[in-house]
């Protein structure tokens, strides 16, 4: 297993050089992802000996949970150095499918986390991270690099609410309706309501929950529906759609969908969405 000790040794080296011209935020970056390398060669090397990373699907189904989230979670963080940290949705699937089966693999939450960043998504880079010092030894290296993370990324998630605040805030005015009557199997569904902003984070700014049965419905999106201290402001470019389901905020198979409508914002703002059924 030397060789991974001297692959983790490498990324680390060649990451701290080649993002050196991005100042201390690219060096902080950059030891975070060759500290969630070398934690997880270690980790291979101490507890899953010589298994293969090149399982075959159903060796890898074989495994323990939490092995084959390592494994999964290894092989999305191999891909996504080989991408030179470009993260596409196939890789980040591959994280949260490794979180999916271990809640606490460490590799998956710094990874997601770095991801976030990058992506300026600092809150969510924040829990990630939250999350992660918690499995690390207190006081350690790992963890203080992990605490250094935290504290720019609450930084960062400061400066970006601060800018924002300084906008002319704005509203949405929406008008909900359903494409038919709602059916008795609907009738204890909920409306979520979302405002996603273009480009932005996957997370909604601002989101209500509605019971279904109030509609046809007159309401508003503002920044007092806002999420993680997220604010609609003028300018900001949003998707307005809503979702009518029988589970919870995330959904589930045979929600029912409004088409999406987009938004460039202004003081005042206007929203028509009609909820239909998913056509077969």
């Amino acid at each position: 297993m030397i060789w991974m000790g001297i692959m983790s040794l490498a990324v680390l080296a060649g990451l701290w050089i080649s993002l050196r011209r991005f100042g201390r935020e690219g060096l902080l970056i950059a030891g975070m992802l060759s500290l969630v390398t070398v934690g997880g060669a270690g980790y291979m090397y101490w507890n899953l000996g010589a298994y293969n990373m090149s399982l075959s699907a159903d060796a890898l189904n074989a495994l323990p949970d939490d092995e084959r989230a390592y494994v999964i979670a290894q092989a999305a963080q191999d891909e996504f150095l080989a991408r030179n940290r470009v993260a596409n949705q196939d890789i980040v699937n591959l994280f949260q499918l490794a979180l999916d089966l271990d809640p606490n693999q460490v590799t998956a939450l710094g990874s997601l986390g770095i991801i976030s960043f990058e992506q300026s998504d600092y809150a969510q880079a924040v829990d990630y991270w939250t999350q992660m010092l918690a499995l690390l030894p207190p006081g350690s290296d790992e963890a203080n690099a992990i605490e250094a993370g935290i504290a720019r990324a609450r930084e960062r998630a400061d400066e970006v609410m601060a800018a924002k605040a300084a906008l002319p805030p704005a509203e949405i005015a929406v008008t909900l309706d359903l494409s038919i009557a709602l059916p008795d199997s609907m009738q204890e569904a909920t409306v979520f309501l979302f405002a996603r902003e273009v480009g932005g984070a996957p997370r909604p700014v601002a989101a209500k929950r509605i019971p279904a049965t109030e509609l046809p419905l007159d309401t508003t999106l503002s920044s007092a529906d806002a999420l993680m201290g997220g604010l609609l402001h003028e300018g900001m470019q949003v998707d307005v759609v809503a979702r009518l389901t029988l589970g919870d905020a995330s959904g589930g198979q045979g929600d029912w969908f409004s088409d999406p409508m987009r938004l460039t914002l202004a003081g005042e703002n206007q929203a028509s969405l009609v909820i239909s059924p998913p056509t077969l």
